[in-house]
């Protein structure tokens, strides 16, 4: 437990460093469809996913090319297109790392981003479920390298993660009784605790240490 709050502790430390080179000093190289970047959410469930998690990055999109435009397809409000350089503005202090799979063909690339569209006006998914029609961050890079054959990340059940502690049980008790898995079959508070603990997920975490990525742009200290 001390353990994993010291890395905690460490964590928001670094992200705090160095904020003026992160926000003012972002040069990439040239971006490809189908990279994934990485940030430091700012919005209430952020904080409860970087201690499950242990680690700073608690949303993610997947690069297209929009004309001469790049959009980050990302699982928001809804799934949608959003500019680069706004998605970045949005996450803390203007951090951000871009992993890139080089074995990418231009035909899984063309997959890739064709299914992430396809996925567009879905609702964002608050209980980060496999099993419904609304979509979390990294189930969208993760359903949409899936359609070109290509598996990222480790599906996990929620118990394998840091879910002992007043953060995330606080945003469990606050969304349980709206769950819908929960609610079709009549479950208590402490049988839909026990139902979510059992849940398959992927976390951006997971798809960021994945190996077969490649570190190409970071401005994150650590």
């Amino acid at each position: 437990m001390k353990n994993r709050w010291a890395v905690l502790v460490i964590l928001c430390v670094g992200l705090a460093a160095g904020g003026l080179y992160a926000a003012e000093n972002q040069e990439f190289p040239p971006l490809r469809d189908g990279d994934l970047v990485f940030q430091t959410s700012t919005n209430p469930q952020a904080m409860p996913i970087l201690i499950a998690t242990a680690h700073p990055f608690t949303h993610m999109g997947l690069v297209a090319h929009d004309g001469d435009r790049i959009v980050v397809i990302e699982a928001a409000r809804t799934v949608t297109a959003t500019p680069l350089a706004d998605w970045i503005s949005r996450g803390f202090l203007g951090r951000v790392a871009i992993n890139r799979d080089p074995s990418l063909t231009a035909a899984q690339q063309d997959k890739i981003v064709a299914a992430a569209k396809a996925l567009y006006g879905r609702p964002y998914d608050i209980f980060f479920s496999f099993n419904n029609d609304a979509i979390y961050c990294s189930e969208l890079a993760y359903l949409s390298y899936k359609t070109a054959g290509i598996d990222i990340g480790t599906v996990q059940r929620v118990s394998e993660l840091h879910f002992d502690n007043r953060y995330v049980k606080k945003l469990i008790e606050q969304r349980w009784a709206r769950d819908p898995e929960c609610t079709s079959r009549h479950y208590n508070f402490e049988q839909c605790y026990d139902f979510i603990l059992h849940q398959e997920l992927v976390t951006p975490a997971s798809i960021a240490k994945d190996a077969q990525f490649t570190r190409i742009y970071s401005n994150y200290p650590l």
